[in-house]
């Protein structure tokens, strides 16, 4: 597809997905990208789906890798997947970062200069594996640059560790001049779209600045104070190159980094982000994600953040809920006292289970709406699920949390 064709069908679909008019593939602003990591799998239904959770928020770009060894086992064919689905997500109202090198978890065999140019197919046939793949994208409308190389330098991940200093210097020089060559490779082959590494912080975004369009970085920081300075930084950064910066990964509450934390961080100095994960896959499943497969999600608040909308941590203005309505204090007592009677009923049949469940039902919604109780598994989960069993549920644990939560009623009622 020629680049005027490119463009135009760039316009159409930019209107069609809301995204700004002065998009594309170049640009000195990319405050607009709001995206995130998705893996993509060949079932268009699933793809089309699971990609209009994000749109409902406006997300409009995805990050994803490539996989070498895919290419290598069927290049063709792999190459012909990966187009394929770009044009879904397009056609879903999202540009497209791929990844081509990954430094995380580096083969060193990767870095060999010999193995540059190797022939064929082989795994390190560097050269043949990113011209596959820039040359088989590099006309798609929905392609927004090349991340030529995520994490370059991140930990100096190798099957063994260093012997020493010198030796771990020597990898951390060799992996970046890799991925300066890459770069300089894939801009060869497709000029009219940018390109960045996914650095694993601002220190290495410094360092690789010389050899993008674009500063990407990652981060990942437990604290306000910490992620503010990293952001100042990539400002001073910004303003001395004149290139634009994108925080290309964050997000991890294992990592004390909450998805609203850090955009929210984003939104206020003006950076493109994408968050990690779009799910919560497998491999770490308890450490990232925001949405499930049915399209319900994890903490609203990281949602809001996507948004624009963050939580107010102002005392001076902030209003604490209450779980009663002025005047009806009464009534929220009553509520207590009814859930400790049924609770302390003999319950032999599934009917007089439901009616102690629905009783804790309410008691949990006054809690959850005023956030009195944690919300890691919300009180109202567990009353849907026991409401959900054949027969009749665990009454012991059932007892317990009734208990429970009437206690923290009258706690807040100040009884």
């Amino acid at each position: 597809m020629a680049r005027a064709a490119k463009a135009f069908f760039a316009a159409m679909a930019l209107a069609a997905a809301n995204l700004p008019a002065a998009a594309g593939v170049f640009t000195n602003d990319y405050s607009w990208v709001h995206g995130t990591h998705y893996r993509h799998n060949g079932d268009p239904a699933k793809i089309a789906r699971e990609l209009g959770y994000g749109r409902r928020v406006g997300l409009n770009a995805i990050r994803f890798w490539i996989s070498p060894e895919s290419w290598r086992d069927n290049p063709a064919a792999y190459e012909r997947s990966v187009r394929d689905f770009v044009r879904r997500a397009w056609e879903s109202g999202y540009y497209s970062v791929p990844i081509l090198f990954n430094g995380n978890g580096l083969a060193p065999a990767i870095l060999d200069e010999a193995n540059w140019d190797a022939p064929g197919t082989s795994a390190s046939a560097n050269a043949a594996f990113a011209a596959g793949m820039v040359n088989a994208l590099k006309d798609e409308p929905g392609l927004l640059m090349w991340d030529v190389m995520n994490e370059p330098t991140h930990g100096n991940r190798w099957p063994s560790p260093p012997a020493d200093e010198a030796e771990k210097a020597a990898r951390r020089e060799a992996v970046l001049a890799f991925a300066r060559r890459a770069a300089a490779f894939a801009k060869s082959l497709d000029p009219g779209s940018p390109v960045t590494f996914g650095c694993e912080n601002v220190g290495v975004a410094e360092e690789l600045a010389d050899s993008v369009d674009v500063i990407s970085l990652h981060d990942y920081g437990d604290s306000r104070a910490g992620l503010e300075a990293v952001c100042r930084r990539a400002d001073a950064l910004r303003e001395r190159t004149g290139k634009p910066v994108i925080m290309n990964e964050t997000g991890c509450p294992a990592h004390g980094n909450p998805y609203d934390m850090a955009l929210e961080a984003c939104w206020r100095h003006g950076f493109g982000w994408f968050f990690f994960d779009m799910f919560p896959y497998p491999n770490h499943r308890e450490e990232h994600g925001v949405f499930y497969e049915d399209g319900t999600v994890r903490d609203p608040a990281a949602v809001c953040a996507m948004l624009g909308l963050f939580r107010n941590r102002d005392m001076g203005t902030m209003i604490p809920s209450r779980p009663f309505w002025p005047g009806l204090k009464g009534n929220v007592r009553k509520l207590a006292d009814s859930l400790r009677a049924e609770a302390a009923k003999d319950i032999a049949t599934r009917e007089e289970a439901h009616r102690l469940l629905e009783v804790m039902e309410k008691a949990a919604n006054h809690l959850e709406a005023c956030e009195l109780v944690p919300m890691n598994v919300p009180p109202t989960a567990r009353i849907m699920a026991w409401r959900n069993m054949d027969g009749l549920p665990p009454l012991d644990e059932m007892r317990s949390l009734a208990v429970e939560l009437a206690a923290t009623l009258e706690k807040a009622l100040g009884k």
